[in-house]
């Protein structure tokens, strides 16, 4: 179970539209070239013995089917988002079948009875995944929980880099919540967000729209991040506020 040393840090123009990294031999971690867009998102395809699950599909300015169904093989494909801002569902037109974007689709297809209450489970066959609704960055957003891996796909709501928060109250209660679902005998390895926004100086961002990224930040972040930004969001009180920190800055829009 590895990273890569570098990823696609957008300085160099030739490289794949998408660069893949295999975690362990069921976890892929797919990144956008920052050449064909300078989101440079992360997507997140995970297998099971029957269904296979990808977390997004980019901005739409590279072909990704071929290369998720290559990849998935034989398995059922569910297509879904960690939220539905335009650099995350830009490819789902490739897709037959994808999950609706609306908080209303994704507790609908999920299951939860009270969103953005309670934690369900997705069964991947042999590799179940929680899901847990996290709003705050946007409607419809969730974290993925693997419990083979004990990795935490956070989406926009942790990562290295900008944390934009359109619903100030909602974030904090999410962050919380989210904290608490770890805290609760879920144990976390990694948090892997969907973008690095932050340089490997601490605390340091690129400008916005910058499409390399030369010394970048890790895309891990240990779970103590996740402490933090629930501490610091709590402190912070009721009204928005910018934060930064280390390996994230809280950005209130």
């Amino acid at each position: 179970m590895t990273f890569p040393a570098q990823w696609d840090d957008g300085t160099d123009p030739s490289t794949p539209a998408h660069q893949v990294h295999w975690y362990d031999d069921r976890t892929a971690i797919i990144r956008q070239a920052l050449h064909t867009n300078f989101e440079g998102p992360f997507l997140y395809l995970l297998l099971g013995d029957e269904r296979a699950l990808l977390l997004d599909t980019g901005t739409g300015h590279a072909p990704l089917r071929p290369l998720v169904e290559k990849l998935a093989g034989e398995r059922q494909l569910v297509v879904a988002h960690t939220h539905s801002h335009g650099d995350h569902v830009g490819g789902d037109g490739e897709f037959d079948e994808v999950v609706g974007r609306s908080a209303e689709d994704v507790a609908q297809y999920f299951g939860f009875a009270d969103w953005p209450d309670g934690v369900v489970q997705f069964d991947l066959g042999g590799r179940v995944l929680d899901i847990v609704a996290i709003p705050g960055h946007h409607a419809s957003h969730i974290a993925t929980y693997d419990r083979n891996t004990r990795l935490l796909f956070s989406g926009d709501s942790l990562y290295p880099g900008r944390l934009y928060v359109a619903d100030w109250p909602a974030f904090r209660a999410s962050v919380a919540r989210l904290a608490e679902f770890v805290a609760d005998g879920n144990p976390v390895d990694w948090i892997l967000g969907a973008h690095i926004e932050l340089t490997g100086k601490p605390g340091q961002d690129y400008e916005l729209g910058a499409a390399k990224h030369p010394d970048e930040h890790e895309l891990q972040l240990p779970p103590d991040v996740l402490t933090e930004l629930a501490t610091v969001v709590a402190e912070a009180g009721e009204e928005p506020v910018r934060i930064g920190r280390d390996h994230f800055i809280v950005y209130p829009v």
